[in-house]
């Protein structure tokens, strides 16, 4: 090929290539909220441990995986997750169980369609399915919900006045 086809041949490639400014920052900014996961896609993984960071370097999330399959370059099937959320002072916050769930990578939102179970120092939540959306750190329970609550007796007021 010749110079003059090299340069055709680029200025027609030219429209593809990203932009620079807001748009391109947009994107590379969408990016940077996925998920890395190292699992390629069509293939199995087994025994995957996932720290997510904030900006500052800080723990946010452990994610243990039993079995992750990759389905696209934005989806994974996963079983047995174990998701561990921390506080900022890096005190574990919340438990969270799926046997089988299904793994937005570009969204952060995970969704299972099996019992879910939520644990927490003083209560323990079992829902039908649940939402959960890793980056607001909010789910969302439908079917039955089982709750139990550890330490009643601080929650309960006496009925009587001392005096």
């Amino acid at each position: 090929m010749n110079r003059r086809g090299v340069f055709i041949l680029w200025v027609a490639l030219l429209p593809l290539l990203p932009l620079r400014g807001e748009e391109g920052e947009k994107k590379k900014e969408d990016d940077s909220l996925a998920i890395q996961v190292p699992v390629p896609v069509g293939h199995k993984a087994h025994g995957i441990k996932l720290p997510d960071h904030d900006e500052n370097g800080a723990l946010q999330m452990n994610f243990e995986i039993g079995t992750a399959n990759r389905l696209s370059e934005t989806e994974m099937e996963i079983s047995d997750l174990r998701i561990e959320t921390f506080n900022e002072e890096g005190n574990r916050e919340l438990e969270i169980e799926m046997p089988h769930s299904l793994f937005d990578l570009k969204t952060r939102v995970i969704s299972s369609a099996d019992p879910v179970t939520v644990r927490r120092a003083d209560v323990e939540v079992t829902g039908g399915n649940m939402t959960f959306d890793t980056r607001t750190r909010q789910g969302r329970f439908s079917g039955p919900v089982r709750v139990l609550i550890y330490n009643r007796d601080e929650f309960e007021k006496p009925n009587h006045k001392e005096g």
